[in-house]
């Protein structure tokens, strides 16, 4: 996949930096539903030569999307699960990210409300005495061995309750999402990380559509790590971000995330 497919000022503003580089550049940091997970991975392995470019793709409904990679994922072993006849008329038709998916709050470690009297700043977030700094990406030489290994699993746990339940769902949504946050960061990607909304919108995604989402997690973890072993990112942190307080919160006592809509921002304590 050449950089045409992808927009290259999309992909600036999750690494932080424009790339020059071939193959997957990261592709599935921009896939926000089931079947833009799949077009990344089937070009990841070599297929698909004559699927569009990545935004043109997006442009289709899900239908379309599905019948699309159906011929190029079958030369990769790859089952394409086909939309529900009710909701693959169009495009509009599929649910939309909204802010109604709430930023998770660790309610023990965030007092209430805590953040109110902190102050935001760019690259930092001070909270008394306590000082959050903004997370970029990090170079493979900085990573803890093994890091990128094929042992190292995303393991997002299974969602073994009921989806009418919300109680329980929003409890393990929070509690996975930690563990994608935290992955995040092992591999050096804690700069390139979706949003608690965009997190929520895929379990929905791929749930509705039979298909197991912490295996489809764990497939894209696998494609990340790929891509990281073989892919420069940039460390450098944005001069400016852009910040509503109340769209961020402390996922534990050393992150603080913040949803900027189209990025997301992780901020860690530092003593």
């Amino acid at each position: 996949m050449r950089l045409s497919s992808i927009s290259k000022g999309v992909l600036w503003l999750l690494l932080m930096s424009p790339l020059t580089v071939n193959a997957g550049n990261f592709c599935l940091l921009l896939a926000e539903n089931y079947y833009e997970q799949l077009y990344c991975e089937i070009k990841a392995m070599g297929q698909g030569r004559r699927l569009p470019s990545f935004l043109d793709f997006r442009r289709n409904n899900e239908l379309t999307q599905a019948m699309l990679l159906k011929r190029p994922a079958a030369k990769v072993g790859v089952e394409v699960v086909l939309p529900k006849r009710e909701v693959a008329h169009s495009r509009e038709a599929v649910p939309k990210i909204t802010q109604a998916q709430t930023m998770p709050v660790n309610r023990e470690v965030d007092g209430g409300g805590e953040l109110g009297q902190c102050l935001f700043y760019a690259k930092n977030i001070q909270c008394g005495g306590d000082n959050y700094h903004l997370v970029g990406n990090q170079a493979n030489s900085k990573l803890v061995q093994g890091a990128l290994a094929s042992t190292n699993k995303m393991e997002i746990p299974d969602y073994m309750g009921l989806l009418s339940d919300q109680q329980a769902l929003s409890q393990y949504l929070t509690r996975a999402y930690r563990q994608y946050i935290g992955k995040m960061l092992e591999i050096g990607l804690g700069g390139s990380t979706f949003s608690y909304a965009k997190f929520d919108f895929l379990f929905h995604d791929v749930t509705a559509k039979g298909i197991d989402f912490s295996q489809r997690f764990e497939t894209m973890f696998r494609f990340l790590k790929q891509d990281k072993q073989n892919i420069a990112v940039s460390e450098t942190l944005p001069d400016s971000v852009s910040l509503v307080r109340e769209r961020c919160g402390r996922l534990d006592n050393s992150l603080v995330v913040c949803d900027g809509g189209r990025k997301n921002y992780l901020y860690r304590h530092i003593n």
